[in-house]
């Protein structure tokens, strides 16, 4: 949302019994309908790319289902773009389809922390540099 009304909507969320409340530093206004201008280019670039159907099923951030088809999986990542992510149902999703093992790419280890709390028998390996991504393939 916008960060004057997130910061405005704090102290009810803390009255309301919230334990925290923490404002996320990015840089757009992501997984929400703020987000709804951007729908129409990505989709045009979607649609400009060929996508095959996953080899393997895809958990959608915006349904916590697995999805099998290209064509969905387009639908799917344009949607996302102004949909809450169901993360914990997404988590939920990966263990019900047989993961013990999580991969986080990317800087950081936020995900790994979120994984930890929502499950702690899943495994969350965090690669955060192209030097662990590599020594990670080759293990």
């Amino acid at each position: 949302g916008h960060a004057a009304a997130v910061a405005a909507l704090t102290p009810a969320l803390k009255e309301a019994g919230a334990r925290r409340v923490v404002a996320l530093p990015v840089s757009a206004p992501f997984h929400c309908p703020l987000m709804a201008p951007v729908q129409p280019r990505l989709a045009a670039v979607l649609a400009a790319l060929p996508i095959d159907d996953p080899q393997f099923p895809v958990i959608s951030n915006v349904e916590a289902s697995a999805v099998s088809s290209a064509a969905r999986v387009g639908e799917l990542l344009c949607a996302q773009v102004c949909a809450p992510v169901r993360w914990v149902a997404c988590v939920e999703a990966l263990k019900a389809h047989g993961a013990s093992e999580l991969w986080e790419l990317g800087p950081g280890r936020a995900l790994a922390g979120m994984v930890r709390r929502i499950d702690r028998e899943l495994t969350v390996i965090s690669l955060g540099t192209t030097e662990q991504l590599e020594a990670f393939i080759e293990r």
